[in-house]
């Protein structure tokens, strides 16, 4: 059966994406459940738990590690896609909700090799800068 490949995450893991989710500084206190997910094809992955979910789980975000990932790679590599992935977790304070957004930065890594990073950043902020120019445009134009 496909739940036999989920199961209870090592303690290890977990007292380590603890460590590092501890040093942010998100403006709640959020509630993760843990899981182990051995056919997993990313290191970790953050999903939020649907509301009605949320309640019976006591937890707010679903944290899943293939924990082969996690025992093969090095430290930086570990810290890095587990900071990536705790990144993508905004909340709204106004509205009180939460959700795991897209990475704000999309690329290839030939593109970052050929341009360096930081000119990839600032073409893509050029980018989203025209974008809410325009949307602005568009709304003043309505009203």
């Amino acid at each position: 059966m496909a739940k036999d490949n989920f199961r209870e995450l090592a303690d290890y893991i977990q007292d380590f994406f603890e460590e590092m989710q501890n040093k942010l500084s998100l403006p709640v206190d959020l509630k993760y459940a843990y899981q182990a997910y051995e056919k997993q094809k990313v290191l970790i992955s953050i999903k939020k738990v649907p509301d009605n979910y949320s309640v019976i789980i006591k937890a707010d975000l679903l944290v899943t590690f293939n924990e082969d990932f996690f025992d093969a790679f090095d430290e930086d590599s570990k810290k890095i896609l587990i900071d990536q992935e705790l990144a993508k977790i905004e909340f709204n304070i106004e509205k009180g909700t939460l959700k795991i957004a897209k990475p704000d930065l999309i690329t290839s890594s030939s593109i970052i090799k050929k341009y360096s990073l930081k000119k990839v950043e600032r073409a893509n902020q050029v980018n989203d800068l025209y974008k809410d120019q325009q949307l602005d445009i568009k709304n003043n134009n309505i009203i």
